[in-house]
């Protein structure tokens, strides 16, 4: 078997899996927002607008900007070095896609942590 099918089989597999990880994910999520609207329902509490804001955002901010940003890397990084060593740095400028999308969000993060110091202090 020829090394370039190798390296087409991985990038295929991982480009396969990326969305299949990212559904559960997101299915995980979604069922452990609705078991914390379904417990507090049960205690006899009260599901408000606001409730539903916060439980729709999540965490949100800086943190997962961070989070997609070192997702994005761990994806980048070894995807580039693979397609580097496989078909030359022709191809690999185009494999280097998912780092730079890895450094935008570490960059969007570092810039939305300020931004709550920016807003007090004026």
């Amino acid at each position: 078997m020829n090394e370039s099918y190798i390296g087409l089989m991985a990038v295929s597999l991982l480009f396969g899996l990326i969305p299949v990880t990212l559904l559960v994910f997101l299915h995980k999520v979604k069922t452990k927002k609705m078991d914390t609207l379904v417990k507090l329902v049960e205690l006899g509490g009260n599901v408000d607008p606001e409730m539903m804001r916060m439980l729709s955002e999540g965490a949100g901010g800086y943190k997962m900007d961070y989070k997609w940003g070192l997702i994005w890397l761990a994806i980048g990084v070894p995807l580039a070095l693979g397609v580097w060593r496989v078909a030359g740095t022709e191809v690999a400028a185009f494999a280097l896609i998912p780092v730079f999308i890895g450094i935008a969000y570490l960059v969007s993060g570092k810039y939305r942590l300020r931004e709550p110091e920016r807003t007090r202090g004026s």
